[in-house]
């Protein structure tokens, strides 16, 4: 499975938030006879090969066959399959043990890998640096010879480092607020890189951080179960699920395929902890809390219109995908409760725009009608089609959107001057064309029957249907539950009117 990055996702079940994307190349360290690029274990080329794969037959002898050693015994390199599938390469070198995805059984690629290795070499002779005792190196070939990428990890401070000075900046990190709490995104990159290269050391790590994770997957559970705004990555529901997993290995020695899954989810805990400033003076404890300054929103006065015109559903929308994307996060639960609550009111608009339209046309059939009358009622029902089509073909199968997608999906979304705003108007066109739909026909229809039973029925007729309207907002009473909208605002005016300060101010 692919795991991406939170500046990316390390799950796609967990929030998303997005990092520097027009950021400038990690800084390389050159030297007469090669290049060193720092990088880091979400920044390689793993999940970006495109190989061709060219197979073929062959001739089995008889007999069986000796099982293929892992062993090279030249250059004493060990290959690992990875849980997913792909190899890896080991070795132990003086100072630190080596690891690549690069197929160092080609002699040329060996070659590459042993003069990067050198080049390595020297910087920390030339430079002094004492390498701690559990260090690991990754390294990745680039595209021209003699230059890679490369970082290094220490298993006993679970950090990931380089031997030269690089920044947060140029290596996509995102941005930080303290030591601790850079120390936290170094930490989830280690994860990242045990998830990779889990089988060759899963021996010499403590079987204790099974224990340790079980502890906080159980207090994430219970947060997500008590609190409808937490800060968790994971739902209650997909916590049970991996907390029977990790049930099943607990007391047991690793392995890495247990090694392999656990660095992920550790990864992903400490991922949300960086997003949410975890063990920081000012952490995010709710998902809803805005942890940086938001710019003003322009042009108030295109909300205003887009409100009353489509009776405050932009309102809704709006603030629905402000909460959303609060903080540039996106907590995957949320997206799939909001996508699915989407296309269902595009669905009923959609559905319930057929029977308004084909009234409306065979009402123009009568010798009485007018076209013209009937014209606005078939236009908003067609509108009201056409829009909400559109937006359930463009959003089909969004509702099992990843975090990652959901993430770019809104970003691209959101204006830097109106916010959400140009969504919220889009999403609300269905439902509020079938709004002006009904109104237009009932309208349409009593003109019909002014023709029929005179003027002054007719306005009878429509003051009843108004005063019915009225009496069924009114005792629904939604500015119980929505201050915000505009009937609210009429209905608040109206006890004000009637001299009722209870009912105008706002609810307890």
């Amino acid at each position: 499975m692919k795991t991406t990055s939170l500046w990316s996702t390390t799950s796609d079940t967990m929030s998303y938030t997005t990092g520097c994307n027009d950021v400038a190349a990690p800084l390389s360290m050159h030297s007469p006879v090669g290049m060193l690029r720092p990088t880091t274990s979400v920044a390689t080329a793993r999940y970006g090969k495109s190989p061709s794969i060219y197979s073929y037959h062959t001739v089995i002898p008889p007999g069986s066959l000796s099982a293929p050693s892992t062993l090279d015994t030249q250059t004493k390199w060990n290959s690992y399959p990875h849980p997913e599938g792909q190899l890896y390469f080991q070795a132990r070198l003086a100072n630190y043990v080596v690891v690549t995805e690069a197929n160092v059984y080609r002699q040329e690629t060996e070659n590459r890998v042993s003069s990067c290795l050198k080049l390595i070499d020297d910087v920390i002779s030339q430079q002094q640096i004492m390498m701690p005792p559990s260090s690991e190196l990754f390294i990745e070939l680039d595209e021209f010879p003699l230059s890679c990428a490369y970082y290094f990890v220490d298993h006993d401070t679970r950090r990931i480092f380089w031997i030269e000075q690089t920044s947060t900046e140029l290596l996509d990190m995102g941005t930080i607020v303290s030591d601790s709490h850079r120390d936290i995104a170094l930490e989830r990159l280690y994860w990242v890189h045990v998830e990779f290269f889990p089988m060759h050391i899963y021996a010499q790590l403590s079987p204790q951080m099974v224990d340790d994770l079980i502890g906080v997957m159980s207090h994430g559970a219970a947060d997500r179960m008590t609190s409808r705004s937490s800060t968790f990555p994971y739902t209650a529901e997909r916590c049970s699920q991996l907390l029977q997993l990790l049930s099943l290995q607990r007391g047991r020695a690793l392995d890495g395929h247990t090694l392999c899954f656990v660095a992920r989810l550790w990864g992903a805990i400490e991922n949300q902890r960086f997003l949410t400033y975890y063990g920081q003076e000012h952490a995010q404890l709710d998902r809803l809390q805005i942890m940086t300054p938001e710019e003003d929103m322009d042009h108030q006065w295109v909300k205003t219109i887009a409100n009353l015109a489509l009776w405050g559903i932009p309102d809704r929308f709006f603030f629905e995908l402000h909460d959303l994307f609060a903080n540039e996060q996106v907590f995957v639960d949320q997206w799939q409760i909001f996508m699915t609550t989407c296309v269902s009111e595009w669905h009923t608009a959609v559905i319930w725009t057929f029977p308004i339209t084909i009234a409306t046309i065979l009402s123009c059939l009568l010798s009485r009608a007018s076209l013209s009358s009937a014209l606005p009622a078939i236009l908003s029902a067609s509108g009201s089609l056409a829009v909400g089509s559109i937006l359930l073909l463009k959003h089909h199968g969004l509702e099992d959107a990843t975090a990652s997608f959901a993430a770019r999906y809104l970003r691209a979304a959101k204006s830097r001057s109106i916010g959400m705003l140009p969504s919220a108007i889009v999403f609300s066109l269905p439902k509020g064309l079938y709004l002006w739909s009904i109104v237009f026909m009932v309208a349409h229809f009593l003109l019909l029957a002014s023709h029929v039973v005179g003027g002054f029925a007719m306005f009878a007729g429509a003051c009843f249907l108004i005063l019915l309207v009225w009496a069924a907002l009114y005792v629904t009473s939604p500015d119980e539950y929505d201050q915000s909208s505009i009937l609210s605002k009429i209905l608040c005016r109206w006890h004000s009117i009637q001299g009722d300060p209870e009912g105008a101010g706002s609810p307890a």
